[in-house]
């Protein structure tokens, strides 16, 4: 299994964990950090809308608390008619810890459809 094929596992995992009891949206991302870990996460709504959690926020919490400084490839998937991208805040978050040549995929539950660069995805970021 390839990194990219371990990515869309570990989101699709997430994906079913999500708690979304308001939105009935769920999303599971999934991280390969730059000391070569594997971190996830899925959103988490809460009833005091927006004090809920990205799924993307949950993956890099778990690379920063596990000593992870990078993201080395990310992969975001949810199951809405169009094909999802990272909210505005979890852009920059994305941008905090990657480098110019981390990847972006966005999935379906078919597998991954696009694959962009942080800059393809928040061209003009604050860092």
């Amino acid at each position: 299994m390839n990194n990219t094929q371990k990515l869309f596992e570990l989101a699709k995992t997430s994906f079913k964990n999500a708690h979304c009891p308001y939105s009935h949206f769920a999303v599971g991302a999934a991280i390969l950090s730059d000391n070569g870990k594997f971190y996830s996460g899925c959103n988490v709504e809460n009833v005091s809308y927006p004090e809920g959690t990205c799924a993307e926020s949950g993956a890099i919490a778990a690379m920063i608390n596990d000593g992870g400084k990078k993201i080395a490839e990310i992969l975001i998937l949810g199951n809405g008619n169009e094909l999802i991208t990272p909210c505005g805040g979890c852009r920059q978050r994305i941008c905090e810890f990657a480098t110019p040549t981390t990847l972006i995929h966005l999935a379906d539950m078919n597998g991954v459809v696009e694959t962009l660069t942080i800059n393809d995805l928040l061209p003009h970021s604050f860092k």
